[in-house]
């Protein structure tokens, strides 16, 4: 039995718009791994019943899309969607989403261990928020707030930093509704965010983190995140938390880790199609081991000292060919450009170093077709990402599944940062093909890359396919969803 959602609350709508022939909009599904990840949980909307997903509209033709009361209907290969679609000026946006979202919230959330804006020339500082940058930020969570609460009675699952303060305002207004929360992004060392913090930006937090409490259950991807979640409230908000779980204004809260997974059937479908990624054509030809990165192009991915290893195992005499892709996000922000120039910096370093020997070197700043990814994941011999923190990280994941596809001895090795989710979840299990490492110990990661490259590490194993597969999106959401019912209301 698989737990469905009723009112599913995200800062994005699950279906885009997008221009059509003569000009007319048609609905396009958005992607993420969000998105990907909460899919399982949509009940189609059938007879009057199902899920509904509240989102901000954002395409020029989101506009059309709506019907008088906001609601629209959109037909998916897996049912129906019915969809509620906020609609938020400019200011307002920018506000709630460049300011608040993506300058404050999210440099500061990953901030697990160590203080990354001063150990690298590019991890902007968390910006505290102007006070009317702030006011959109709430001007936008009430509104998804109050959407909830016009919609009929029924659990309603809030996902992301970015609707923080939703569980909150919506339980002020509907006391009686079950909520859930879940984060999908770390919860950050208060210590460090202490340190990283001014008083005004410490006060931001903590009113973000009253607003999650307003939920009946607060889900995070690993234990780690849970310990911090808990450190914080008893430093920060003067709360006692026992055993997963704090009394808040008379109500229990309970939190725990819920490590979140991949659409794992989609993965092993693109895995079995016979096309090949055309960025490998050059190093499958060349007969060497094939290296291979792939995220979003944000400052939390590591991707300047992974390209740093990558150059040191090279000069160390290792032979292989690499294919780094990172998908551009968030243009025009300026810790994104600080990022792309460290990105451009080592990669010149890195395609001197392959140059020097004779093995090839592609690292491209584009965003590719999703079968592509997957075909890269399995052709791989190495999966090399180096998250400096991360909520889960999904790329080794759907690598694992991937490479089901090869003979066990020619199976890749994973790597993957310490401070990501996966590497909690998975790191400490009986199931070989995950190596963890530490991006920013240069010489650690270059001699784990050589390791990888010369066939000594563990290769992924049927043991750690199994446990993708078993803890698939869908059995994610599914326990969160079932343990949030069994919650105390």
């Amino acid at each position: 039995m698989h737990a469905r959602a009723g009112l599913i609350l995200a800062n994005r709508a699950f279906v885009d718009s997008a221009p059509g022939r003569h000009g007319a909009s048609r609905p396009v599904a958005a992607s993420g791994g969000l998105l990907a990840a909460v899919r399982p949980a949509i009940a189609p909307w059938e007879g009057g019943a199902g899920t509904t997903w509240i989102g901000a509209g954002l395409a020029g033709g989101d506009h059309e899309l709506r019907n008088g009361g906001g609601v629209e209907l959109v037909g998916l290969p897996q049912g129906v969607l019915r969809q509620r679609r906020l609609l938020f000026d400019h200011g307002t946006w920018a506000g709630h989403y460049a300011a608040v979202s993506n300058s404050f919230l999210w440099p500061l959330l990953h901030l697990v261990r160590l203080p990354l804006p001063d150990l690298t020339a590019y991890y902007p500082r968390p910006a505290t928020p102007l006070p009317e940058e702030w006011a959109a930020f709430e001007r936008v969570n009430q509104a998804f707030a109050k959407a909830a609460s016009n919609e009929p009675a029924g659990t309603a699952w809030i996902h992301d930093y970015q609707l923080g303060l939703v569980p909150a305002m919506l339980r002020r207004l509907e006391p009686g509704r079950r909520i859930g929360f879940f984060l999908h992004t770390p919860f950050p060392n208060p210590d460090v965010a202490a340190a990283c913090l001014d008083a005004a930006g410490l006060a931001r937090l903590s009113t973000v983190v009253r607003g999650m409490l307003g939920a009946d259950r607060i889900g995070f991807q690993c234990r780690p995140d849970v310990d911090r979640f808990a450190a914080w409230l008893e430093r920060f908000e003067g709360l006692e938390p026992k055993g997963g779980s704090v009394v808040i204004e008379g109500r229990a809260v309970s939190f725990d880790a819920y490590p979140v997974g991949i659409d794992a059937a989609e993965v092993d479908q693109l895995a079995s199609l016979p096309g090949r990624s055309p960025e490998a054509a050059e190093a499958l030809a060349a007969g060497l081991p094939l290296v291979v990165g792939l995220e979003r192009s944000d400052y939390t991915k590591g991707i300047p000292e992974r390209l740093e290893a990558i150059a040191a195992a090279l000069d160390a005499g290792s032979r292989f060919a690499y294919v780094g892709i990172a998908a551009p996000t968030r243009a025009g922000v300026a810790a994104y450009d600080r990022l792309e120039t460290a990105i451009a910096q080592a990669a010149t370093g890195a395609r001197r170093a392959a140059a020097a020997a004779g093995t090839p070197f592609v690292q491209l700043r584009q965003a590719i077709p999703f079968e592509e990814v997957v075909a890269l994941q399995r052709e791989a011999d190495v999966v090399f990402t180096s998250s400096l923190a991360d909520g889960m990280n999904l790329v080794p994941l759907q690598a694992a599944v991937a490479q089901s596809r090869r003979l066990p001895e020619r199976r890749a090795v994973l790597i993957a940062g310490r401070d990501a989710g996966i590497s909690h979840a998975y790191g400490a299990s009986n199931a070989p093909g995950l190596v963890s490492i530490d991006p920013l110990d240069r010489a650690a990661t270059a001699e784990a890359l050589r390791t990888a490259v010369a066939g000594k590490a563990p290769r992924v194993s049927d043991a750690f396919i199994r446990e993708v597969r078993r803890n698939d999106a869908r059995a994610w959401a599914t326990q969160f969803l079932t343990d949030l019912e069994d919650a105390p209301c």
